[in-house]
C-alpha cells in the first residue's frame, strides 16, 4: 500500500485533492513568478533544504483554475515545466499582468 510522505498533506474540495505545500517551501527564495489582474499568481520556488525523496523545487499557484495545482518536484526542468502550463492555464481565466525572474536561481 502507498504511504504518503509526512511532509505532504492534501486538503479535498468537492471530490477533489490540492496538495498543501508545507511551510517549508515558503521560506524558500522564489526563482520565477506571474501574476494575473485578478489578483491570483503562480510562483517557482527552490527549497532551501530539500527533501530526503529529492524534491527541490515547488510551485504554488492561487490562480482559479480547475487544471493547476501544487507540486513537489525533483528536478528544475519538471518544475519549469509544470509552472509554464500553470501560467498557460492561469492566462485563460485573467490576463497575465506581470511575470519574471529573480536572482534566487542557482542551478545545482
Amino acid at each position: 500500500m502507498f504511504k504518503r510522505p509526512r511532509h505532504l498533506q492534501t486538503l479535498k474540495i468537492n471530490t477533489m485533492t490540492y496538495l498543501t505545500l508545507p511551510k517549508k517551501v515558503f521560506n524558500s527564495p522564489l526563482i520565477e513568478y506571474a501574476n494575473f489582474r485578478n489578483g491570483t499568481f503562480v510562483n517557482l520556488i527552490r527549497l532551501k533544504k530539500p527533501y530526503a525523496n529529492g524534491d527541490s523545487y515547488a510551485v504554488y499557484e492561487t490562480t482559479r483554475s480547475p487544471f493547476c495545482s501544487n507540486g513537489l518536484f525533483k528536478s528544475y526542468d519538471k518544475a519549469k515545466e509544470k509552472f509554464e502550463l500553470m501560467v498557460a492555464n492561469g492566462s485563460k481565466d485573467s490576463p497575465l499582468i506581470e511575470r519574471n525572474t529573480t536572482n534566487s536561481y542557482e542551478q545545482n
